[in-house]
């Protein structure tokens, strides 16, 4: 499997990217709701762009590919009328990959960066973070 497209989280104004797929846990309920790969990098054939206010986790836009001939929709395609949604669906955690890139690793989100920041939620509400320093591990796997 190739690498992926990280999706965009803003977290504490800062623009980051998540090896996470929150919107997952919602597409598995919605079963009429089904996203064509519109390149090896996207498997999951969209791109959700994410915030976290007041500790609540925010889909605020979506783009993806649907039908045989990759025709792109928006948020308004899984959210009629909605310009932002609260992730309520989510409960788990969000990788945030931090500082220089160690390791690449050409599936998925393998790669390994120097810390990951975890941010824990519980029905969408940030509950938890946690940084692991991925440094010491690395070096150790190296020799």
């Amino acid at each position: 499997m190739t690498a992926q497209i990280r999706e965009i989280l803003y977290y504490k104004g800062v623009r980051t990217v998540m090896a996470t797929e929150p919107l997952s846990p919602y597409l598995q309920i919605r079963k009429d709701i089904c996203f064509n790969a519109s390149s090896t990098a996207l498997r999951r054939g969209y791109l959700g762009i994410w915030k976290i206010n007041d500790k609540r986790l925010f889909l605020v836009k979506l783009k993806g590919y649907i039908d045989k001939d990759y025709k792109e929709v928006k948020l308004d395609y899984i959210f009629p009328g909605k310009k932002e949604v609260f992730a309520d669906w989510f409960s788990g955690k969000i990788r945030i990959s931090q500082g220089e890139l160690l390791q690449y690793v050409h599936m998925g989100y393998s790669s390994v960066f120097e810390k990951d920041l975890f941010l824990k939620f519980k029905d969408g509400v940030l509950i938890d973070e946690e940084t692991i320093d991925n440094r010491i591990e690395f070096e150790k796997n190296k020799k």
